[in-house]
């Protein structure tokens, strides 16, 4: 086992493959820390990977014009050895009405969450729960649980007959390969639960109590236990 230096700091290249390993999952675990994920592709038969996006990682409530132009159009890379991500702005006149329309519906009340880490440079993912929404394909049969359709729910929400929080937007997604996602679920990092459509749909806007601590409960047992445990760590609720 390595030790610190005089700074008190441990260098990771001096490390074993054991204490490596920990560290790794220290830092993975705070990252993930208390995630809701909801399962949206899911590789078949061991054939090709798996897609999760978060739920409860809030980005925004109200649209400004660039907010609107990254969840509409998504952003752009500077330059192909340039990783750093900007905003991109219209191309031709059609992109300009689709925003100005997007903003028109959206801009006072738009719900905006940070799905994962992967295709942040994508436009974002539109999930509700209308089943007869144009374009809306249902993410699991039997779910209720929809996503895409934004051009109908734009005309809806500007019409009135839908809510700007009937939608939720998702900027980015967690893939994983082959087995990366039961591996992860094998490890503990994960606990798979049966989909609850009222909780996924539910907007985590001023909740009386976290989302995951919600989804514990929920479960009963000793999931519910966990989340009493962690509920007494915290002094805001």
């Amino acid at each position: 086992m390595s030790t610190a230096n005089a700074n008190g700091r441990i260098d990771p290249s001096d490390l074993d493959e054991e204490s490596l390993e920990l560290l790794q999952l220290y830092m993975d675990h705070q990252s993930t820390w208390q995630e809701v994920c909801l399962v949206t592709e899911m590789s078949n038969e061991g054939k090709g990977g798996s897609k999760t996006i978060t739920i409860n990682r809030p980005m925004a409530f109200k649209l400004s014009k660039s907010m609107a132009r990254l969840v509409l159009m998504g952003a752009l890379q500077a330059s192909e050895n340039d990783s750093t991500n900007f905003v991109r702005k219209e191309r031709d006149g059609g992109e300009t009405q689709n925003l100005v329309k997007f903003l028109g519906a959206f801009e006072n009340q738009c719900a905006v969450y940070v799905g994962g880490p992967d295709d942040m440079d994508k436009p974002a993912v539109l999930v509700h729960g209308i089943a007869d929404l144009p374009g809306a394909v249902e993410i699991s049969r039997g779910t209720g649980i929809y996503q895409g359709g934004l051009e109908a729910a734009i005309d809806g929400v500007l019409s009135g007959k839908y809510k700007p929080l009937d939608f939720r937007f998702f900027v980015g997604h967690t893939r994983y390969a082959k087995g990366q996602l039961e591996d992860a679920v094998t490890k503990g990092k994960y606990q798979p639960i049966a989909c609850s459509r009222p909780l996924v749909l539910k907007q985590c806007i001023q909740l009386p109590k976290p989302l995951w601590h919600e989804v514990l409960e929920f479960c009963g047992g000793e999931l519910k236990e966990i989340s009493k445990l962690e509920l007494t760590k915290r002094e805001d609720l």
